[in-house]
């Protein structure tokens, strides 16, 4: 005979209302706000993600597929392409 599944019970623990205050008191005071952000934080990554992966992805799957006899000199020579045909010359 297979056991039934014990009855489900609610995933996670409940949302803090004034009526569940944190269980310590530093836990609520504790969180301060982060610093400014660093040169390798979010700005970056979005600026990154934006103008330059997208093209350096394409390059880089060309590589992948084609593996010219060499791949630094085509890459360059590709976002150098790229680079005219986006932001002109």
């Amino acid at each position: 005979m297979v056991a039934s599944p014990a009855p489900s019970q609610p995933g996670g623990p409940a949302p803090r209302t004034s009526s569940n205050p944190p269980t310590t008191p530093s836990a609520a005071t504790s969180l301060a706000p982060p610093p400014a952000p660093s040169p390798h934080g979010s700005p970056t990554r979005v600026y990154l993600n934006q103008n330059v992966t997208p093209h350096l992805l394409e390059g880089v799957k060309y590589l992948a597929v084609y593996e010219p006899e060499k791949p630094l000199k085509w890459l360059a020579e590709f976002l150098g392409e790229r680079s005219r045909e986006i932001e002109g010359t």
